[in-house]
């Protein structure tokens, strides 16, 4: 378990500052981490999509969801008594990283990234990718993403879309 004193990531930076660790998911978490992802998905990206945008986006999904990261032990969570936020790898890319609205700014969201940032190194690849929400893209920028693109997102047969932005970082391999 690695544990991060958020104080130390939140200075001079007007964050919400609370202690928790890192540590691997377990199947007894999957229950929180959809709380926390639905909890997401609805305040922080609010102002950036439409009900029906997120309505779509999150039709039928469930906590199995999360079992098979759990079980390659490619998925986080930052616990600080509650779960604050969760973050999920496959390959080079971070396909997930939520916090919880509440917790927004708290440093949870830096330091999951930079764990599953330094997984993907760990495992070889060159560089991390993901495709951030608009609300989002600039958290990644500040950590070192580079914009290489954008697209759109659609969940199931939904004909509504959510605009993405991709992005990359150049890794130092471990």
């Amino acid at each position: 378990m690695r544990i991060f004193d958020a104080l130390s990531l939140a200075t001079n930076r007007g964050m919400n500052v609370s202690a928790f660790a890192i540590r691997a998911a377990t199947t007894a978490d999957i229950q929180r981490i959809f709380a926390v992802h639905l909890d997401s998905v609805t305040r922080l990206c609010a102002a950036h999509y439409s009900r029906e945008q997120i309505a779509s986006w999150l039709d039928g999904r469930t906590p199995a969801m999360y079992l098979d990261a759990i079980a390659r032990n490619a998925l986080w969570v930052a616990d600080g008594g509650d779960l604050l936020g969760f973050a999920e790898t496959a390959g080079e890319e971070l396909t997930k990283l939520f916090v919880r609205g509440d917790r927004a700014r708290s440093g949870a969201g830096s330091a999951l990234l930079e764990t599953a940032v330094s997984d993907i190194a760990r495992a070889g690849h060159g560089r991390a990718y993901l495709e951030a929400t608009t609300n989002a893209a600039p958290f990644y920028g500040r950590h070192g993403f580079d914009v290489i693109g954008t697209g759109h997102f659609s969940h199931g047969n939904s004909p509504l879309q959510l605009e993405i932005v991709k992005m990359s970082r150049r890794l130092t391999r471990v």
